[in-house]
């Protein structure tokens, strides 16, 4: 019995007392000190953080350009490759990238939201902005070998197939 109550306590203070996220003001602070040399812009509009680094995932690496928006009312941090363009390899885009924005710049996928990676009690900094680097290196590694060589969602029986003969 008094499990079960202990059990329901956890289950109440779950659905009425959730952890507030960080504020933008501080997730702009945090990136200002972790990022510093690599910002080009760093700046709160329209209650969005906007960040906008210099990349290089490696020594070995291009530069990459990379815009981070975060919205505390979209719940996630989204990452756009600004410059230089998304390659194909043989003749193909990477399918980890969503769409487009207004200036023709593609989304990442840098993470599956349903895998809940991302919570908002995360640091853009801290957490997002090394997986956009995981995400860089990765398509780095696919512009040669043709392989996305990272976890990812498989949306489908024959994916999962070829990823298992792949290993």
């Amino acid at each position: 019995m008094a499990q079960f109550q202990f059990h329901q306590h956890i289950t109440l203070a779950r659905k009425y007392l959730k952890p507030k996220p960080i504020s933008l003001v501080n997730q702009q602070i945090q990136m200002q000190y972790l990022y510093n040399r690599l910002l080009v812009a760093n700046y709160i509009e329209n209650s969005m953080l906007v960040c906008i680094l210099d990349i290089q995932p490696s020594s070995e690496s291009q530069v990459y350009r990379i815009k981070i928006t975060y919205k505390l009312s979209d719940g996630a941090p989204k990452a756009w490759l600004i410059s230089p363009p998304l390659q194909k390899y043989e003749g193909k885009y990477p399918h980890h990238k969503y769409g487009k924005d207004d200036s023709g710049n593609y989304q990442l996928c840098v993470y599956y939201p349903k895998y809940k990676e991302w919570n908002q009690q995360m640091y853009v900094a801290d957490s997002f902005v090394p997986w956009v680097c995981t995400w860089l290196s990765t398509y780095e590694y696919w512009l040669v070998t043709g392989k996305w060589h990272y976890d990812e969602m498989f949306t489908g029986r024959n994916q999962i197939k070829e990823w298992k003969k792949e290993k």
